[in-house]
């Protein structure tokens, strides 16, 4: 048996708060390491210091710490996104030195609660997101359990610093992920929450954290405590000296601090490494397998309000180098956006064929995409949802089925992360020979993109304002794939990329063509717009011309580039999607209903019908 003893402080304090007694304390750890040994669905730590851990955090209940444990390692199949970043991962240290979020190592008494930090404002919600902060706060938590006995004993109290959040950053706080931070905060980690204090709140934090307060116990609602701008309040609860130096503190800065949480994760990398090997089976599980629906599942009013949340939210301002090219690329004002947006919502409202989204955000990004024309920009909408009754087939996979993942798994469309200047057009990367044409059909790619499409709509500035090039490599491409291009593909494509979609192509870019792609781009060029023909460009001599219209250093790795791998941006979008499950859900029930539409009603044949020579090559 290997336990610290405690100070004569925390072991007073562990006897009265928390029911320790140093005469049971082996036995009570005999008796979980008894009781793991016969779960033949989990493979959980036994160290004697770990189990002291969930024994404190239990208050001594044998049969609560037994919960806590299973439900701790639970997590790592029901909700993986919070372990997704390895410590030996480079994305680890790069958010770590953000300074998001941090633990001071000191306390302000023997017997003191150990104070958090939490910054999101210090993260670029179009780099990362609360799900990356979870995985650097999961991993160093542990560290804190394991080495703290004040953390273990006094418990942590909070400080979340919202300067400098956005309306992106909200928008990643959804009443799933809030349910799954709460869960894994107040049932699942041995941690005793003594209280957190919000500082510096935006406009529009009151909804969020009403919404977030739904989901904690009443002890804990009773914890919460917002402060604005009032540190003097704060101080009260935690002590000025004990912050860092940006509080008014003397416990060395942020960036120290910073410094001594990366020096503790290379201390332990071996301990973090057999971290690794714990989890649960669920197939082995006695009874019912515990599922991510089960354990975080928003039902009722909770996604009522999420749709509600999502549909009142106004539109994130555009930083300044964005704002300005709005302004004189697309003609846009704020009080002219206001009332477009206003505008759309009355007008869609008195369309009895048409189901539409009515998200600020989402209109904006059709009236950016036609520069603020409201005509076009209902034009586009209702040709956006028109695609959903008479092409089907571009919506066939859906982001939960099987294939779609192992679609997206391939790499066949990428759409690279980083842009180089904030004013910069978002990259689409599109590798046509990676899917498989005895597998997968070229529409099913489409619905890929789409959906990848769907989340800039969203979340994307650059995509919205600066527009997107596209980059198809043909490298490898097959008669196979070229089979499936048919005339009639080829104008389902155009009319969604070209006439429904709001996004802004500045350019197309063919790399390693194979014999015969003229002949099928000729096809193409015949039903496109001259500005869009003006755009393509065929690049089959290196890459050294690509680079004149894509900065390298986005590109990935396998380009040349310095924008990650190919893998580490499947990954990304693996993640990212799984991020919007519920947003993908609401999703469906949008469309047209085409016997209700006011005058003839939209067809396949009037929306793609082929005419002339081009019906007779799509016949031939």
């Amino acid at each position: 048996m290997s336990i610290r003893a405690l100070s004569p402080e925390l072991a007073e304090k562990a006897r009265v708060e928390l029911n320790e007694d140093p005469k049971k304390v082996k036995d009570d750890i005999q008796h979980l390491k008894d009781w793991l040994a016969k779960q033949p669905h989990l493979r959980a730590r036994t160290d004697d210091q770990w189990l002291l851990v969930f024994l404190r955090g239990s208050k001594f209940s044998l049969e609560r710490a037994k919960q806590k444990i299973d439900l701790y390692y639970t997590f790592r199949t029901a909700a993986p996104e919070f372990f997704a970043i390895k410590h030996t991962n480079p994305k680890f240290h790069e958010i770590l030195n953000i300074g998001a979020m941090v633990l001071i190592p000191k306390t302000w008494g023997p017997a003191t609660p150990v104070i958090s930090i939490v910054r999101p404002g210090r993260f670029d919600p179009n780099k990362y997101n609360m799900l990356d902060m979870m995985a650097i706060s999961t991993a160093i938590q542990k560290i804190l359990f394991y080495e703290n006995d004040n953390a273990s004993v006094a418990g942590v109290r909070g400080i979340m610093d919202m300067e400098g959040t956005t309306m992106a950053h909200f928008m990643q706080m959804t009443p799933t992920m809030m349910k799954k931070m709460a869960v894994f905060s107040q049932d699942a980690a041995p941690l005793r929450m003594k209280g957190f204090h919000y500082i510096n709140t935006p406009p529009g934090f009151e909804t969020i954290f009403n919404l977030m307060k739904g989901f904690l116990n009443e002890k804990n609602k009773s914890r919460l405590f917002v402060h604005n701008k009032n540190y003097d309040e704060m101080y009260k609860e935690i002590p000025k000296e004990i912050l860092p130096a940006e509080y008014g503190g003397n416990s060395g800065t942020m960036a120290e601090i910073t410094e001594y949480w990366k020096n503790k994760v290379k201390e332990y990398s071996a301990w973090l490494d057999e971290e690794e090997y714990f989890g649960v089976d669920e197939s082995k599980r006695p009874g019912k397998p515990k599922t991510a629906e089960e354990l975080f599942g928003v039902e009722g009013s909770f996604k009522q309000l999420e749709f509600i949340i999502f549909k009142t939210m106004s539109v994130r301002p555009l930083p300044p180098e964005l704002e300005e090219k709005a302004r004189e690329e697309l003609n846009e004002d704020p009080k002219r956006l206001e009332a477009g947006i206003q505008h759309l919502k009355e007008w869609i409202s008195k369309q009895p064929h048409l189901r539409a989204r009515t998200d600020d955000q989402w209109l904006a990004a059709f009236l950016r995409g036609c520069k603020h024309s409201l005509e076009l920009a209902k034009e586009k909408i209702d040709l956006y949802y028109s695609l959903r009754s008479t092409a089907p087939d571009l919506f066939s996979l859906k982001p939960n089925d099987s294939k779609f993942m192992e679609l997206l798994q391939s790499g066949v469309a990428l759409v690279l992360p980083k842009v180089l200047k904030p004013t910069d057009p978002r990259v689409i990367l599109i590798r046509a020979s990676e899917y498989d044409p005895n597998k997968f059909v070229v529409s099913e790619l489409l619905a890929l993109t789409l959906v990848m499409q769907q989340i800039l709509y969203l979340e994307d500035d650059s995509f919205l304002v600066s527009g997107v090039i596209n980059i198809v490599d043909m490298q490898g491409a097959t008669v196979a794939h070229f089979l499936q291009m048919t005339p009639t593909m080829m104008k389902k494509m155009l009319v969604t990329g070209q006439d429904a979609s709001p996004a802004r192509l500045k350019s197309a870019h063919y790399l390693s063509t194979p014999p015969g792609f003229e002949s099928v781009l000729c096809i193409g060029k015949r039903i496109m717009s001259e500005k869009f023909k003006s755009r393509l460009y065929v690049h089959n001599k290196g890459l050294d011309d690509l680079y004149k219209f894509v900065p390298k250093e986005i590109l990935p790795a396998e380009y040349g580039g310095s924008g990650g791998t190919i893998r580490d941006i499947i990954d990304y979008w693996v993640k990212k999607i799984k991020e919007y499950d519920e947003w993908f859900n609401d999703d469906q029930m949008y469309g047209t209903d085409e016997n209700m539409r006011a005058g003839s009603p939209k067809t396949p044949e009037s929306m793609f019908g082929l005419d002339g020579s081009f019906r007779q090559l799509d016949f031939d």
